[in-house]
């Protein structure tokens, strides 16, 4: 077992769980999205604890390692791409709600102005 190895991923997904809290409290970020973060750390805790263990899953499943490496980090990025690339599909959607209802807001608006100008009364006959 490397030490190096085993301290390198430790820090690593120490660090994505710190950044997560941090961000969640100093960006008001949704308790979602840093739950993401978190999610992502745990494989490199995970390698850090049992350096091994993608060793034994490959002698297991006879797949040569460096297969499995590549599939195990390809499905990882795939994984938080999809989840990245959703959730900004679902704040796209919101945006898109919101400036639908100010521009219909921005347009009652002008009607009501037109109304209540001076000048703009109704009451009163034309001479």
């Amino acid at each position: 077992m490397n030490p190096f190895r085993s301290a390198f991923l430790v820090l690593f997904g120490g660090l994505l769980i710190v950044l997560a809290v941090r961000r969640m409290r100093a960006y008001r970020l949704r308790e979602r999205y840093a739950l993401v973060f978190a999610v992502l750390a745990l494989p490199f805790l995970g390698l850090a604890v049992w350096p091994d263990g993608l060793a034994w899953i490959a002698e297991r499943l006879n797949i040569q390692y460096n297969t499995l490496a590549l599939l195990g980090v390809s499905c990882f990025l795939m994984l938080a791409v999809f989840e990245l690339l959703s959730i900004v599909s679902v704040q796209d959607q919101k945006i898109t709600a919101l400036s639908q209802l100010v521009g219909i807001l921005m347009e009652k608006q002008k009607l009501v102005e037109k109304e209540h100008r001076p000048g703009a009364d109704k009451s009163e006959p034309p001479a």
